[in-house]
């Protein structure tokens, strides 16, 4: 019996069902219990059974059949290329601040892709527009409860979108935010503010029009643009200075309080760079209220010093064997690293030191961890004495992967530094590394004293 091609498994997660089964990356596949599959949002509803059957076809072009018994909240671990198992919804949007738009010419052709996809904002947080979604898609959104979605608004002055998007379509997502909230779909919604633009009394209006709205808007994230080095042939952008930074910290904290009374939720959050810029402390970890939008960089640096609290309650004063290490970060983080370092620098036997990293592949004003490449790394640290150790943050690396975005690998800056690089989700992880490799050199010295 001949089958269709079958969809590429990209990633199979460690430990998963999938990877007990045998299942590898590269391998198609090609049905679920013996029906085919139109695109990721049905893999998902086919893999949700207790008894999952499975035909697949292994890269030499074996057929594999495989019962999976699992729990029924417990996923198969599999990840497909595209993401979306059917074809991936592109951007039709030009923002004049789009960051694709900014990318340096001659990088492979994933990096300067687009997605504008609603399944990929359901399952992976990918913000989207709302711009482009047909009839039928916002009315599978609502069979189907897909939510919450994580939507750009950026303004809700219909004439300013279609200049901040730069798309006749722009007023259409607003129309389309209203029916999916309408129909119970819940929204976290983002910002990028652009001084000049959406700003000062079009910022409160988008504010007032996304409350208006209920209880369906879930949070609003405002975030600050970024601008590249490679801004060719685009609209001329301020970024945000100190001053600026500090009047909109106040101000939104004055509406955080306002809403807290009114709805419950502080509802309007800042990315941590505009506290970092304004010199101003960060939100204590309540006023998060559980991160609702963490991974567009609300809330991180809070994370981050309440895992530094962790290692500072442990009490440990002292290592069994010294051990020196480099922690590798963007300017942006520079408040929180410093304050990790002069911490684990109170300890006795550990040597830390930071650097941070210029970014001449984006640019030097681009001074966020997560768009630091490989390069730059190895450029900055190699022929300096980098101790026995060198930590990255995680989100340097690309997702799955252990390349940076310009292709290097960790492997790469170990053979070049000669010492073990090691990547790390915060300052826990990091000591707990650290004691390790103490506590596995302390015998080992031991011994050749002895011997």
């Amino acid at each position: 019996m001949a089958f269709k091609q079958g969809h590429i498994i990209d990633h199979v997660a460690e430990g998963s069902p999938a990877e007990m089964a045998g299942i590898k990356p590269g391998w198609e596949l090609l049905r679920i219990d013996n029906q085919e599959i139109g695109d990721i949002i049905d893999f998902k509803i086919m893999e949700s059974d207790t008894s999952v059957r499975l035909l697949l076809k292994d890269k030499p072009g074996l057929l594999h059949r495989l019962t999976i018994h699992k729990p029924v909240s417990l996923p198969l671990g599999l990840r497909f290329n595209p993401p979306t198992i059917s074809g991936l919804q592109r951007c039709r949007n030009r923002c004049i601040f789009c960051f694709i738009e900014q990318n340096p010419p001659g990088m492979r052709s994933p990096i300067y892709t687009k997605d504008d996809d609603y399944r990929l904002s359901f399952l992976y947080g990918n913000f989207i527009t709302l711009n482009r979604m047909t009839e039928e898609e916002i009315e599978r959104v609502k069979k189907l409860q897909l939510s919450p979605l994580y939507v750009s608004i950026h303004t809700t002055n219909p004439d300013l979108r279609r200049v901040m998007f730069n798309s006749r379509d722009a007023e259409k997502g607003l129309d389309n935010l209203k029916k999916l909230v309408s129909a119970g779909i819940q929204i976290h919604a983002q910002v990028v503010l652009c001084p000049g633009y959406n700003t000062g009394p079009e910022l409160k209006r988008t504010i007032q029009d996304l409350e208006h709205l209920g209880k369906g808007i879930l949070s609003i994230a405002l975030v600050p643009v970024g601008l590249t080095r490679h801004r060719f042939g685009l609209p001329a952008l301020k970024r945000y200075d100190p001053p600026a930074a500090n009047e909109l910290v106040k101000e939104v904290a004055e509406m955080q309080e306002q809403f807290l009374k009114k709805r419950g939720s502080r509802f309007v959050f800042l990315a941590d760079e505009f506290y970092n810029l304004a010199g101003m402390d960060l939100p204590e970890e309540h006023e998060y209220e559980n991160y609702p939008q963490l991974e567009n960089g609300v809330g991180l640096a809070r994370q981050f010093l309440e895992q530094l609290k962790t290692v500072r309650d442990r009490g440990i004063k002292i290592l069994p064997q010294a051990i020196a290490a480099t922690i590798v970060s963007g300017y942006a983080a520079r408040p929180q690293v410093v304050e990790m370092v002069e911490t684990l620098n109170r300890i006795d036997n550990l040597a830390v030191k930071p650097f941070f990293v210029e970014n001449r592949f984006f640019g030097e004003q681009v001074t966020v961890s997560g768009l630091l490449t490989g390069s730059d790394i190895l450029t900055g640290l190699e022929g300096k004495p980098v101790g026995d150790v060198v930590f990255l943050p995680d989100i340097v690396l690309k997702e799955h992967s252990s390349c940076f975005l310009d292709d290097l690998k960790i492997s790469d800056l170990e053979n070049s530094l000669q010492v073990p690089v090691r990547v790390v989700n915060g300052p826990l992880e990091l000591f707990n590394i650290i004691m390790e490799m103490a506590e596995l050199r302390a015998p080992a010295l031991k011994r050749r004293a002895d011997s």
